[in-house]
This record gives structure tokens, sequence and C-alpha cells, in this order.
């Protein structure tokens, strides 16, 4: 999905006094701990043309895609956005309903306010921030005013041009785009050339303050979330938080593992336990092609009589290659 900046969203970056002269440094725009409750969904797509190659050489993006996608697991999550460095505030936008874009009726709701709830921040020299999809009547700023790293400028929501509850971070120096993982628009041109040569990331300077390689992680591959149901479970259940939870007398036991950012051929393993034993597993079968998203579950019907009460457990496991690439346990208490 396309952000595009419009109307007064699509700013001039205006010199501040006192502004760095030569780089920006960036903190997370969220308030919230990478790998627990946020990911990193998607990446600055940095082919000009029909496909997709992200900063580690990847594809963990969209066909123009210009910012970086940090997500909360759902849109019941409330969590701060924050500006990510000090400046000014140019230009915001907070009337846009929150809407999960699922259709093209969606996507024609939100034409030419693909942002939605956005603030722009000018850092000086030419240096730009944009923040989209922030939730409606959340913005806690204005224009003219002066941030600085790390306040809250809103809190993160769904708004815009958006499948899933998540901050958009759009980085810009002199109007054009920069991968905030490489540091310059002309790094950003010269990645897609160097992909082609394996040159080594971490030889760039990049943007971020925090370890860029925790930040660059979820582009190969994260759980985002494990658990329990009472019948099986999407997407479309889990990013608006409308699970049914597991009960004795529940229709079925599942268990099941969401993860982001998956590649063809990947595999995913389940095995669910309770006080009795195995009572499920999957193996899973090799993906077709890259998924940005994918849901796996294992479970079963309940018997006669319901569940017996006590500990169960899940376990997944992300294969990729044929060797395992993560694995990741989950625990609940059945009782009455």
């Amino acid at each position: 999905m396309r952000h595009f900046p419009t109307g007064f969203l699509t700013l001039v970056a205006m010199l501040l006094p006192g502004a760095p002269a030569l780089a920006l440094d960036l903190s997370l725009p969220l308030a919230c701990t990478l790998g627990s409750d946020c990911f990193v969904q998607n990446y600055v797509d940095l082919d000009p043309g029909d496909g997709v190659i992200t900063a580690d050489c990847g594809r963990a993006s969209y066909d123009g895609h210009k910012g970086t996608d940090v997500r909360v697991l759902n849109t019941s999550v409330i969590a701060d956005v924050l500006a990510a460095a000090p400046g000014e505030i140019k230009a915001l936008r907070n009337d846009i309903p929150d809407r999960l874009v699922r259709s093209g009726a969606d996507r024609d709701a939100v034409r030419d306010k693909e942002c939605g709830n956005g603030v722009v921040i000018a850092h000086g020299e030419g240096w730009e921030t944009q923040y989209c999809h922030m939730r409606q009547g959340t913005v806690s700023v204005s224009v003219g005013e002066t941030v600085q790293r790390g306040q809250v400028i809103g809190r993160v929501g769904y708004s815009g041009f958006a499948a899933f509850p998540h901050v958009h971070l759009t980085v810009r120096k002199d109007g054009e785009t920069v991968d905030p993982f490489l540091g310059s628009a002309e790094s950003t041109r010269d990645r897609l050339a160097a992909c082609s040569r394996d040159v080594d990331l971490a030889a760039g300077k990049g943007l971020w303050l925090q370890e860029r390689e925790r930040l660059l992680r979820d582009a190969a591959g994260a759980f985002v979330e494990l658990g329990f149901a009472g019948k099986p479970v999407g997407t479309q259940e889990l990013e608006t938080d409308q699970v049914p939870g597991p009960r004795k007398g529940a229709p079925a036991l599942v268990f099941f593992a969401r993860l982001i950012n998956l590649q063809q051929g990947d595999r995913i393993s389940l095995k669910l336990t309770g006080p009795d034993g195995v009572l499920a597993e999957s193996d899973g079968q090799p993906l077709d092609r890259n998924k940005a998203q994918w849901v796996a579950f294992a479970g079963r019907k309940t018997p006669q009589g319901g569940w017996p009460l006590g500990a169960y457990a899940g376990e997944a496991v992300l294969w990729r290659a044929g060797k395992e690439l993560m694995r990741k346990t989950a625990r609940i208490d059945l009782a009455d």
C-alpha cells in the first residue's frame, strides 16, 4: 500500500535555527519494546520499478513503499507515537476515521488521504519526517510547535490506507526519500545495485540511534503472537482482537502462531500438549510464496465432557531451508 503525501502534507522542509547541519539521528517513533509488543512489518522499497528490494536485499515490503512501518499487536492496543528527532511541526491532519482497509471500497474511501491522520516535522538542513495512520483525534501537537525527541505527538492507529495498526515513518532530505537504514538519498539510490554485489549493510552509517541490526531483524521473519483459542482463527480476528478464548466447553482447543515477513518455502510446525499429553501436531506445508503475514494453527475438537482442567502448552517452530530458524512457546491454565 502506497503512502502518498498529498495536500498540506506535502511540504518543502525549512531550515531551523540550531538544527544539525549534516545528519539526522532517529529514535524509534513508537513507545514500545521491539520484538515484544511491536514489530517492523515493512521497510522502504528501494526498487524504482515493479520489483521490491529492501535495505537488507530482501523483500519485506511492497512495491512503492516509502517508509518504515512499526506495527502493534491489534487495534485495541494504545501506544504513543513519538517524535523521532527534535524539530518543528510543519503540518498535521487529525480527522480521518480509523478503519482497516480490506476491500476496494475501503481503498476508495481514503483516496488522496492515504496517510490518514499524520504529522510532518521539519528538522533543518532539508530533513523532514512524516508520521502516518495515527488514531483519529489523538494528534497532540500544533503547527509551528517545537518538539523534542521522544515527545508524544499522537497515538498509534489505523487511519488512511492501513491494513493493520501501525505508525508509518517516512524520512526525506530535500524532498527525496531516504531509507533510515542507509542514511542518505545517495546510498538509498545506490543500494539496489549494491545488493547484486552483496555489499555489507554494516558499512553504511544509517540514521538510527538504536541498534540498527535489531530494527532490521524482523525483515527476516518474526513471531508476532502465540496464543490459544476456542476455534480456528484468522488474521482479521487477530488484528481486531476478536479471538474467542479457550474454555473447557468451547467447540475446540486451538494453538495458533502469527508470523510476519515469511519467505517462499518456509514451514511452520506446531505442537499442542495438555494434561494428558500431545493433543495435536502439524508439520506445516512449505509456503508457495512470500507472505507478509501468516497464521498457522493446530488443535482438536472438544471431547464429550469438555477439556480436562490444568496446564496446556504450545510450541511453534519456523523452518527455513530445512533448518530451524526460531522457536517459540506459550502456556495457558485452563479453568472453568
